[in-house]
């Protein structure tokens, strides 16, 4: 009768622990397979130049303890990736400068305490055909991550997840400082610079209309200034007709008459003058029953 509890016990114990250790394996499981780094969904920037170069400077100058290389997607072949997908040369036919983009940086230390650090740095330069340096955008970006101690710190996830993180960063930045520093080096898919049309389009044209023409010259004379209006078409026929003079005004009518001073209704009022008194000429006035004698 021993044997049967003490299988009885055992099973139970076994019961209890197994879904406890498989939880803590699922825990700690990790992804094995890890999409690629793209930027080519984001926006092109075209630069006004014949040809686009990339050059490595980490070979030459390597950083010490970098374990950048064991990412899925190395660091320096995600910075490679976003010059390839975001940058292109689109100059026109005579366009003799060139660019040059240049990797500075592009590293992953494992630093003390279990921590991860991400660092890259880039720079774009524009050459004149002599070689010349004659503009020029950098940017730099930088990752940190504190992993969980009990597990593997620079794990493949882990790695993965620094250099993701620090891409974004980057693209970002890169695409801050060449808009900034290189605005004038800018084109559309087609070789147009960016901003032409604005600059030589008349703030008072932007909605569609003209510009308005320039004020006529002061000293022009009136008919050449402006055409001479039309006649409306209702306008009455007498009035095109040239009215007679009036008629000038008679010796008789330019004296006051003795009855009407100021003029009857009929006659239109003289001209407001003092007005005269007439006395009878002489000898022309007689007594009654006498004769008219002019002598006396």
């Amino acid at each position: 009768m021993m044997p049967f509890p003490r299988l009885f016990r055992s099973s139970v114990a076994t019961a209890i622990l197994l879904p406890a250790l498989l939880a803590g394996c699922a825990q700690h499981s990790e992804p094995t397979q890890f999409a690629p780094l793209r930027y080519d969904y984001l926006g092109q920037m075209n630069l006004n130049v014949s040809s686009l170069s990339i050059v490595d400077r980490t070979a030459t100058h390597p950083v010490d303890g970098d374990i950048g290389p064991e990412s899925p997607t190395p660091p320096l072949q995600a910075v490679r990736q976003m010059a390839q997908d975001r940058l292109a040369a689109r100059g026109t036919v005579d366009s003799a400068n060139t660019a040059r983009f240049v990797i500075d940086r592009a590293s992953i230390l494992h630093l003390p305490g279990g921590t991860l650090k991400g660092n890259v740095g880039v720079h774009l330069d524009i050459l004149a055909p002599n070689g010349r340096r004659v503009a020029s955008a950098s940017a730099q970006a930088s990752q940190s991550l504190h992993p969980d101690p009990s597990g593997e710190v620079a794990s493949p996830a882990n790695l993965y997840a620094v250099t993701r993180d620090m891409m974004q960063t980057l693209n970002v930045e890169f695409e801050y400082q060449v808009h900034h520093s290189l605005s004038k080096w800018l084109v559309d898919a087609g070789g147009t610079p960016v901003g032409s049309a604005i600059q030589s389009q008349s703030l008072n044209a932007q909605d569609g209309t003209a510009a308005p023409l320039p004020a006529p010259d002061a000293t022009k004379t009136d008919a050449q200034a402006l055409p001479a209006a039309p006649a409306p078409s209702n306008a009455v026929a007498a009035d095109a007709q040239p009215q007679p003079a009036p008629a000038a005004t008679s010796a008789q009518d330019a004296e006051p008459n003795p009855i009407f001073p100021s003029g009857d209704e009929t006659t239109p009022a003289a001209k407001t003058e003092k007005p005269r008194t007439l006395s009878p000429k002489a000898g022309f006035l007689t007594l009654p029953g006498k004769s008219a004698t002019s002598d006396q």
